[in-house]
């Protein structure tokens, strides 16, 4: 992990490439003289500036900009923090860097920033987590779990879980001290009780974490069917424009394109496959062994074809796949002698458009019916190594509990305990591991 060694630092905070506006962030111990460098004024806290920036050695005018200057201990990495809000050319912004650097910052590392930030107190762990989430977030339910995540509402429940714990240990830890005659034993039952308590919220948030994934990590729908059947036009009508290549051709689509979009709060991502047919040729054997495999990634098939998707159900490849799926009559527009009308099928027309808001609402039906977004804010873990620390927490109740049941002695439980409350910590990092806060931290943009 880079060491904090208190240097400035600077990084430019914004995506590559050329924007309206660009920004420039400064973190260090004392920031004041270098503000006057780049301003030829005061810094006042909190307090933004529109002016002209000036090179801190050569006295060139870099650009005029608007700068803002935070106050350690009141900022976001808790310690002084310049902020250049410049135009967004590559040029501009490039100067300002290199001129922060010549004024005598560095380089800041990927995640730096945010690393300060967890080292001096300002947010924990967990938080940092919640930062790169948020900055990944695809859809608005993800980031607002994010968000319930970083304003540390998640650090202090669990917070309270610990101190519930440490209680039971102040309990059982106290009656060590005296012995059976001294003092009147808090029973086992009482002891037991509190740790079920516990053990039943851990589990909830351990269960909710499947929720908190799929709303962060969105849900896969692919489209099969056979060739020619309207795949790609019906995977371009869900999207709104044109994304996948169509043809009167069969086996336009030898290869799966992907294309997310939002629905219900809850990122999508879908899937327009080659499709399913026997074929002698090689590179259409490549495009089903394609299709196979999404078929086994997928939480919702749409099952399309432009005579009767039914018939799909009899093919071999729908043998495999046990997930949820939509019948879709594709071409419905073309159809010379439409069948009645089936319930469970929808009949679409891409070319007209129609059918289209229909299968929006049955795939957003699948969303309400297998994610539980009325309780989303409770989706609280969304990383595998918070998963994995709950799950430990969990198993050392588990054992706890097992022990008193078998009259095991106190001090073995207390042991038992101590190894749940070390989980806890682990989540929100209160006991720092090297490893895990240097990939937590490597993984963060450069400017964050």
């Amino acid at each position: 992990m880079f060491p904090y060694d208190q240097e400035n630092i600077v990084a430019i905070a914004t995506p590559p490439g050329i924007g309206a506006l660009a920004v420039v962030r400064l973190s260090g111990k004392d920031l004041k003289p270098l503000y006057k460098e780049f301003t030829h004024k005061q810094p006042k806290n909190r307090f933004a500036l529109f002016a002209k920036l000036y090179h801190p050695k050569n006295n060139h005018i870099l650009d005029e900009v608007v700068v803002t200057y935070f106050e350690s201990p009141g900022s976001y990495t808790g310690e002084d923090i310049i902020e250049i809000s410049c135009h967004g050319g590559v040029a501009i912004k490039n100067s300002i860097l290199q001129a922060a650097i010549d004024g005598g910052a560095r380089l800041a590392h990927p995640g730096e920033f945010s690393y300060r930030s967890y080292l001096n107190g300002k947010m924990d762990l967990l938080q940092a987590e919640a930062v790169s989430a948020i900055i990944s977030s695809k859809a608005s339910l993800s980031a607002e779990l994010s968000l319930y995540h970083l304003e540390g509402r998640v650090s202090k429940m669990l917070g309270k879980i610990k101190s519930k714990i440490i209680d039971v240990l102040s309990i059982i830890e106290n009656e060590l001290n005296f012995s059976e005659d001294e003092i009147s034993l808090t029973s086992y039952s009482t002891i037991c009780s509190m740790l079920e308590d516990v053990r039943s919220q851990i589990n909830k948030i351990v269960d909710s974490s499947v929720i908190g994934k799929k709303i962060f990590s969105g849900i896969r729908i692919i489209i099969l069917g056979r060739p020619n059947t309207g795949k790609s036009s019906l995977f371009n009508a869900i999207l709104g424009h044109d994304r996948a290549i169509t043809s009167p051709v069969a086996g336009t689509t030898r290869d799966t394109v992907e294309s997310w979009f939002e629905l219900e709060g809850v990122p999508v991502c879908l899937v327009d496959t080659a499709g399913v047919w026997k074929s002698k040729k090689q590179l259409d054997s490549l495009g089903v062994e394609k299709t196979l495999s999404e078929l086994d990634r997928a939480d919702l098939c749409l099952l399309v074809d432009d005579k009767n998707p039914n018939v799909l159900f009899k093919t071999q490849f729908m043998k495999r796949y046990q997930q949820h799926y939509i019948l879709v009559k594709s071409k419905f527009d073309l159809a010379l002698n439409p069948l009645t009308a089936e319930d469970d099928i929808i009949y679409t027309s891409s070319k007209e458009n129609t059918g289209i808001n229909k299968l929006l609402t049955s795939i957003s039906t699948y969303i309400l019916d297998n994610i539980n977004l009325a309780d989303h804010t409770h989706g609280y873990m969304i990383t595998q190594r918070q998963r994995g620390l709950l799950e430990e927490a969990s198993l050392c109740l588990n054992e706890a509990i097992e022990q008193l049941d078998a009259g095991i002695e106190t001090d073995i439980v207390a042991s038992t305990l101590n190894g749940f409350v070390v989980a806890i910590k682990d989540v929100v990092g209160e006991i720092p591991n090297k490893e895990i806060v240097q990939n937590i931290f490597s993984n963060f943009c450069v400017g964050k």
